[in-house]
């Protein structure tokens, strides 16, 4: 990263982003039942009217004891049931609330075509609105207050591969660190490629994981790259304005760092980068 950067951040007319999710992970809330979720559900139904049941995200925890090292989840024997992630869902289902009894998590996605990315104050204000929602419904049904062990933010982008390019013609164009050498003696052009990585956050507060992988469009087949960049960590204290910090701190690093990652002609061409 730069030592001297300008105060503005990369900014695109026609981001790819479709999907961008903040996250709190705490120590698991044993009070948060069943009954208290759907009595939850009650104080929020009005702007999430909709709901479904999905699968229980697993702990990660970013560790730095050793290079690149992320704890991940170990099996567990459970005396009663796991409850599951709850998704809620505004009308159009652009905005939705996930909760479970150690994650909280607020996403925009886009669902069809014409959705337009509300912007980053839009989407963070949209959160910390719904995390005090849920950290005062705790305090008014006597739950204990969630005792924050990790951050996160992700931003999901997705981008076309051109009709006339192969997915590792596409990659090449598309992000210039990640070569495809046409002159191989034996391999064809892959069918499909997958590229992961990870950057140290200032100070230890975190990390920011990179992934990019080759897929295929559910709604109209149209072969996809996925580029996701996640920013998981911690500040270095809890308080409500490191937190606000800490996720500033990582929008910036997954925005200069998509710049960073990929060609800036395409970025001025297909995406209007504007600054």
């Amino acid at each position: 990263m730069p030592e001297k950067l300008s105060n503005s951040l990369p900014d695109y007319e026609r981001p790819p982003v479709i999907e961008v999710v903040y996250g709190m992970q705490f120590s698991p809330l044993n009070e948060l039942r069943t009954p208290l979720i759907g009595l939850f559900w009650q104080t929020i139904k009005t702007d999430y009217p909709k709901f479904k049941e999905m699968p229980v995200l697993a702990p990660v925890i970013e560790r730095y004891d050793q290079e690149g090292k992320t704890e991940q989840p170990t099996l567990e024997l459970l005396q009663e049931a796991p409850l599951p992630r709850m998704f809620f869902l505004d009308a159009h289902e652009n905005w939705v609330m996930q909760l479970q009894n150690d994650r909280f998590l607020h996403n925009w996605k886009r669902v069809s075509d014409d959705d337009t990315y509300p912007r980053y104050d839009i989407v963070s204000d949209k959160f910390f609105q719904a995390w005090d929602r849920f950290c005062e419904f705790c305090r008014s049904e006597g739950i204990s207050r969630p005792k924050l062990n990790q951050l996160e933010l992700t931003y999901i982008n997705h981008i076309p591969v051109g009709a006339q390019n192969t997915v590792g013609e596409e990659i090449t164009k598309v992000f210039p660190d990640i070569i495809w050498r046409k002159n191989h003696e034996f391999l064809p052009t892959p069918e499909s490629l997958s590229w992961k990585t990870s950057f140290l956050l200032p100070s230890n507060q975190g990390r920011l994981h990179v992934s990019l992988r080759h897929a295929t469009r559910i709604k109209d087949k149209t072969p996809t790259l996925l580029l996701e960049l996640t920013a998981r960590g911690i500040p270095l204290t809890l308080e409500a304005p490191q937190i606000r910090s800490w996720f500033s701190l990582s929008r910036e690093w997954i925005v200069r760092g998509f710049s960073d990652l990929t060609n800036s002609e395409v970025q001025k061409a297909t995406w209007a980068r504007r600054a």
